[in-house]
């Protein structure tokens, strides 16, 4: 079970039992244990557990509490969901199916085609070719693929690709889970526009799209957390861009898909590699796969792009032609330490990812310490950021602050060694024990606050107020520059000179540095396989590894794979449009 989690979800299970009891007292006896282990399931991310026979047999017995749809628990063969957890995923991939096969805008085949030859002729980028091509025909998409495989590339040019191919320019809006992914999303989405030869109406067009969380964009206010926009009232688009949708859990992904209108394009970005949602399911995982068209598909496609790369087949899996995955990365090549040994943990090779350490010490190293040795190597490394801070140059500390990044696996561990590096600091004299801020203080938004348009995993610095030198103020990027908070006005937040690898998603980092967890050899809360590639994939530069051979090739051979349905569910829902429209 997740350290953080473990009370919350026992607290909930206790809850649950304590009201079948009222309700059911004769049936609750059985249910009970089920009904803990499905919210043990559900700490860890899974919408199901597995049963035996004999658990089949005895829920069978208690149809006042377990059946097929409508209870407070749902038998599924020898799967047992429950009844809330089932629903989210069996009406998600309702929106999902829904939204696929909604009619897409005719495709100007002649101009598509003349488009996608001129801005995709650099070398190596067939597979954005094919992937932006594919995405014309498609009103839902995924396109997945590491570092550097160039999804923002990608999508820069396909939304080129749509403004060009009706009358009116789209109405789009860029999406990500924080506002740091989303302001990074926009930042690398305008980079790209310089990259190709839209018209100046579509240039401008692009360069005026900024990102936003996905709470802002439905307009989600808390305490019920009712988002303005939803099925009545859907989302005024006609393209809607999610970046790091592996971060999207079942609950949020539904509330979003709910409020995008038929017709309107969803374009979905990831890495199923990389960690998926802190809340229940596997959205991303679920829905990548390769891409296989059928025979009507491959047509039109190739009317436009003859040399597509894409494998056609008679009856292909639900859902396969609404997929591309790009595979060359642009950043990290054959010659690349941290590419190589991202892609030796994506294959599990523990040994050979083990091996890139020697192969490529300027890129990779690993280190080990005490956690005092670790602040203090870390406050060395830091010395330009605590430069900027000391001589007040705010920009260059913003600049300094994302050269190096401490990453750990649990929040435990990353508030640990933020609480040593503190205690470094005033040994230097840059922090005081008896003044909760200093100067140079790194934190991150916890809780969203709408107000000040501040949102959780926003990063900001404690500089000096510009207008009182004498007062400590909280300054965070914004869209033309910077902007101050006051500390008193300052929603839920932490220090964050270190983070989780959860929350370092959507950014990225000169040097990394991953801490090893403190939970003792051979506990369930070390590090996994998707943590690790997560981790090494944050880095541009450089990654180090805090600890020894054992912990690193345990983490990479550890590999937790999300049970959920949605896949299935989706064949069966696209099974039943099949057969309604037939």
């Amino acid at each position: 079970m997740h350290p953080i989690n473990d009370n919350g979800y026992t607290q909930a299970a206790d809850a649950a039992v304590e009201l079948l009891q009222r309700h059911a007292p004769e049936e609750a006896a059985t249910a009970a244990p089920y009904v803990r282990k499905l919210f043990e399931a559900l700490s860890d991310g899974h919408t199901f557990i597995w049963l035996n026979d004999a658990d089949v047999a005895a829920l069978r017995q208690i149809p006042g509490v377990v059946g097929s749809s409508g209870m407070p628990l749902i038998l599924s063969g020898k799967r047992l969901f429950l009844g809330r957890v089932w629903q989210l995923e069996r009406d998600l991939a309702q929106e999902i199916v829904r939204l696929a096969a909604a009619e897409a805008e005719p495709v100007n085949w002649m101009q598509a085609g003349q488009n996608l030859a001129q801005w995709f002729a650099g070398a190596n980028s067939e597979g954005q070719r094919d992937a932006a091509a594919l995405a014309l025909l498609q009103p839902f998409i995924l396109i997945s693929g590491g570092p550097g495989t160039g999804k923002t590339t990608t999508v820069a040019k396909l939304l080129g690709l749509l403004c060009s191919n009706g009358g009116r320019l789209p109405r789009i809006a860029l999406a990500a889970p924080t506002g740091k992914a989303a302001a990074h999303m926009a930042r690398a989405l305008h980079r790209a526009v310089y990259d190709f030869e839209p018209p100046d109406p579509i240039r401008r067009h692009l360069l005026q799209l900024e990102g936003q969380t996905v709470h802002h964009l439905l307009k989600l206010r808390p305490p019920q957390m009712q988002p303005a926009f939803h099925r009545e009232q859907p989302l005024p688009l006609d393209v809607l861009v999610i970046d790091e949708a592996s971060m999207l859990d079942l609950a949020l992904m539904l509330q979003l898909l709910r409020a995008v209108p038929s017709g309107c394009r969803v374009i979905l970005l990831g890495d199923e590699n990389q960690l998926p949602s802190v809340g229940a399911g596997a959205v991303l995982a679920e829905l990548a796969q390769e891409t296989r068209l059928n025979t009507a598909t491959a047509q039109e496609l190739s009317a436009m792009l003859p040399q597509h790369g894409f494998t056609v087949a008679d009856n292909p899996p639900p859902l396969s032609a609404n997929t591309a995955r790009l595979h060359f990365s642009h950043r990290f090549g054959a010659d690349s330490g941290i590419g190589c040994l991202a892609r030796a943990i994506v294959a599990g090779d523990a040994e050979s990812a083990w091996a890139q350490f020697a192969r490529f010490p300027d890129a990779l190293g690993v280190r080990e310490g005490s956690i005092k040795q670790q602040a203090e190597a870390f406050y060395e490394k830091q010395a330009a950021y605590w430069q900027a801070v000391v001589s007040g140059d705010a920009e260059q500390a913003f600049s300094r602050q994302t050269d190096t990044v401490v990453l750990a696996g649990w929040r435990e561990d990353a508030a640990a060694f933020n609480e040593a590096y503190r205690r470094c600091l005033q040994r230097y004299g840059l922090a005081r024990a008896d003044a909760p801020w200093f100067a140079g203080q790194v934190v991150m938004v916890s809780r969203n606050d709408y107000a000040l348009d501040l949102f959780n995993g926003d990063i900001g610095l404690i500089l000096p107020d510009p207008d009182r030198p004498d007062t400590l103020t909280a300054h965070f990027p914004a869209a033309n520059g910077r902007r101050t908070v006051p500390l008193s006005r300052l929603p839920a937040h932490e220090t964050a000179f270190a983070i989780t690898v959860h929350k370092s998603q959507g950014s990225e980092y000169g040097e990394v540095w991953l801490l090893p967890p403190s939970a003792p050899s051979g506990s369930t809360h070390g590090l996994n396989r998707a943590m690790l590639y997560t981790a090494v994939t944050r880095a541009r530069e450089r990654f180090v590894f805090w600890g020894g051979r054992t912990a690193f090739q345990t983490a990479c051979a550890t590999q937790e794979n999300r049970r959920s349905a949605l896949r299935e569910i989706i064949a069966k829902e696209t099974e039943k449009q099949a057969e309604t429209s037939a």
